[in-house]
């Protein structure tokens, strides 16, 4: 939609003289005007007085036009426009925002404003950098609380590793033959060290000196264990042990486990098979039985036979529990099986001292 801007005054044409200007029946050279009754009256720009020649961009003088001063060819206020009646082209429809009103395209505008429903407050960028750091401080604290329990961890293994082989080193030094492994169970050590108990400890060694026989294994478990005397003794709520000896071991107890053979016979008897030469085969038996708290002896029964007669000159041989063992141990039980004989021992209230 075009609009009518007048660059130059309308001014009327001079009339031949004799001819007066409104003389009737005389024709004008404008037409006539409409009546004014509704319609705003059309003022021309009156002529300017004195006023300088426009100066264009780049003329000496030049002086860019300041906000709000009428420019030629300018249309003013009051000036008749095309579409008469509508709102002027500075002013936008009721239905579009004021374009020049401060805030235009930034976030929010247009939004409800404070009090009105619907309205929410802008976003701030304080709360998100609060937020992140919070975020980042439980993010630090949580990885120094994971690097301390990594190193309670590492510090309570590596003590438990250090008592235990320093708890071997007493059982040693106690009169144990060899010195065995140990084992202190529960979680977490340091506690228990600090308290100077520990629930359960488990005790293991093998290849025992026993006397005349040679314990092939023995196992151990100690319920309760009371530390005194800095370190240097042990109180033992409950102890079970169990012990090993394969016939072979009894077999060089014998003196002759070349060509011998020893199978079970029965819950307390050994059969002993053996040959001289190829030639001669017989077998004997021998008796197995608990002679003490701590004691074992195998006796042969002569049956009159050519090997009984050969090994009859053999004394019955004994043995007993490893040295170093608490004296309140006590043999409780003994079986023969497939491979050997195994030993059941027990002790309440049992102490270890030097």
């Amino acid at each position: 939609m075009s609009s009518y801007e007048p660059t130059q005054p309308l001014r009327r044409q001079e009339q031949p003289q004799g001819q007066p200007q409104d003389a009737p029946g005389a024709e004008s050279e404008y037409p006539p005007e409409p009546p004014t009754v509704g319609r705003p009256v059309f003022n021309p720009r009156p002529e300017p007085q004195d006023e300088p020649p426009a100066r264009a961009f780049g003329d000496p003088g030049y002086q860019p036009p300041q906000p709000g001063m009428a420019q030629p060819g300018m249309a003013q206020p009051g000036m008749a426009q095309p579409g008469l009646g509508q709102p002027p082209y500075d002013e936008p429809p009721a239905d579009q925002p004021p374009y020049d009103q401060p805030g235009y395209g930034q976030p929010g505008y247009g939004q409800p404003g404070y009090g009105q429903p619907g309205y929410q407050p802008p976003a701030s960028g304080r709360p998100r950098r609060r937020r992140r750091r919070r975020v980042r401080r439980t993010t630090m604290a949580l990885f120094t609380l994971i690097v301390l329990v990594i190193l309670l961890l590492i510090g309570d293994r590596v003590a438990n590793a250090i008592a235990e082989n320093e708890m071997a080193s007493q059982f040693t030094s106690n009169g144990f033959p060899v010195k065995p492994s140990v084992d202190i169970t529960g979680f977490p050590f340091l506690t228990q060290l600090a308290g100077r108990d520990f629930k359960k400890v488990l005790i293991s060694a093998s290849n025992i000196p026993a006397g005349p026989v040679t314990i092939t294994s023995l196992n151990a478990t100690l319920n309760g264990m009371h530390i005194t005397g800095g370190f240097s003794g042990a109180k033992i709520d409950q102890l079970n042990a169990t012990a090993f000896i394969s016939f072979s071991a009894l077999g060089n107890a014998l003196g002759t486990s070349t060509g011998i053979t020893i199978t079970p016979d029965g819950t307390d008897k050994l059969k002993i098979t053996a040959g001289i030469g190829g030639i001669i085969s017989d077998t004997e038996e021998a008796q197995v039985k608990q002679t003490g708290p701590q004691q074992i002896s195998v006796q042969l029964l002569n049956s009159g036979g050519a090997l009984g007669s050969i090994l009859s000159g053999l004394s019955p041989f004994t043995f007993n529990l490893p040295a170093g063992v608490p004296a309140s141990l006590r043999i409780t039980g003994f079986t023969l099986n497939d491979t050997g004989l195994t030993l059941k021992a027990a002790a309440t209230n049992a102490v270890f001292s030097k």
